[in-house]
């Protein structure tokens, strides 16, 4: 962050830990569209569920969701370290776990219609 920003420098483990929470939700993000994109697209030569399309762009639809606000959280975050006041809530492990949990519903019930 630049220095002519409001309050103080904090200490730099917190800040850097900090990064270190972004960075993880990034590599989440990541993982997700690793998941996605062979879903969506398909696996030459693999048997898939009958939506098996539909979970993919679900996986890449929930990371394109998830990198932009863990960016937001790593600001909201940072500032208010300088600020010396509480950190925000964050909604990402609720929005991870709902989304998570819509897509295993989604396979669950893909592969048990197509039994």
């Amino acid at each position: 962050m630049p220095d002519d920003e409001p309050g103080h420098e904090p200490d730099y483990r917190f800040s850097l830990a900090n990064e270190r929470t972004l960075l993880a939700w990034v590599r989440t993000s990541f993982g997700l569209v690793a998941l996605g994109i062979p879903l969506a697209g398909g696996i030459q030569g693999v048997a898939l569920p009958g939506w098996h399309r539909e979970i993919g762009l679900g996986a890449i639809a929930l990371s394109v969701a998830i990198a932009p606000i863990a960016y937001r959280r790593w600001r909201r975050a940072q500032e208010a370290m300088r600020l010396g006041v509480c950190l925000p809530r964050d909604p990402l492990p609720a929005l991870l776990t709902v989304g998570v949990a819509i897509l295993f519903a989604i396979t669950l019930i893909s592969t048990v219609v197509t039994r």
